[in-house]
């Protein structure tokens, strides 16, 4: 009896270090809602993109957090509805790159099937050394209509590395951020390169983005401008 008490509160502080050790670059508590807000590179408002945790599942080690995005454009009105999940496993904080579609884009393909497939992406710690390389992404859509194909993008995002680690002031707040610098390759009609700038923060999650050009000029950006934490 006493060995299985000990096998037991072992099994479960190993269970509970691997949760805790992971550290989700997101809100943890389900009802919890938070908002990235998208500019052009003249700083106009293009839209927004709303986040609602609506579900968090424990499964041995692991945790999987069901999240909302709702994206509206520049007048509010909503335009794409999607789910994603993001993972605790192993200690380490991934998620789903399905959550890097882009709302106005998606839209126009509201009415035809589409299939996505799509990998995870580590996130690092906070104090991860800068210049440590990172896991790949890919992101594969099929579109189609009447069970014939139209047309298939790839989305494979490269060369990820730490780079820095940086104080990001929004007026959501003051926030502690890991920089993660990135290659994009957008695969459909065409082949474009570009490349971004991401700032996330643990509990919180994305709170700034830059996109570039392939001659490294600014596109656009996203900025967390709310966050409610239950």
């Amino acid at each position: 009896m006493k060995a299985l008490l000990t096998l037991l509160l072992t099994s479960f502080f190993f269970i509970g270090y691997a949760q805790t050790d992971c550290k989700p670059y997101m809100p943890t508590e389900e009802g919890s809602t938070w908002e990235l807000t998208h500019y052009s590179k003249k700083d106009k408002m293009t839209g927004s993109t709303k986040y609602e945790l609506l579900e968090k599942t424990t499964t041995g080690d692991s945790i999987t957090f069901k999240i909302k995005a709702t994206s509206v454009d520049e007048k509010g009105e909503e335009i794409y509805v999607q789910e994603f999940d993001s993972y605790c496993r192993g200690g380490v904080f991934e998620m789903d790159m399905t959550s890097q579609l882009n709302g106005e884009t998606m839209s126009a393909y509201e009415s035809m099937d589409v299939t996505v497939d799509a990998t995870d992406f580590p996130l690092p710690n906070l104090d991860e050394a800068v210049g440590t390389s990172l896991k790949d992404g890919t992101l594969t859509v099929q579109v189609g209509m009447n069970g014939v194909n139209t047309f298939r993008m790839v989305v494979e995002v490269t060369d990820r590395l730490v780079a820095g680690r940086e104080t990001m002031e929004t007026v959501a707040g003051s926030f502690d951020c890991v920089k993660i610098s990135q290659t994009v390759k957008t695969k459909m009609i065409v082949k474009i390169q570009a490349s971004s700038n991401e700032w996330y923060s643990p509990g919180v999650g994305v709170v700034r983005t830059e996109s570039f050009d392939k001659k490294g000029r600014l596109t656009g950006y996203s900025v967390l401008t709310a966050i409610d934490a239950k």
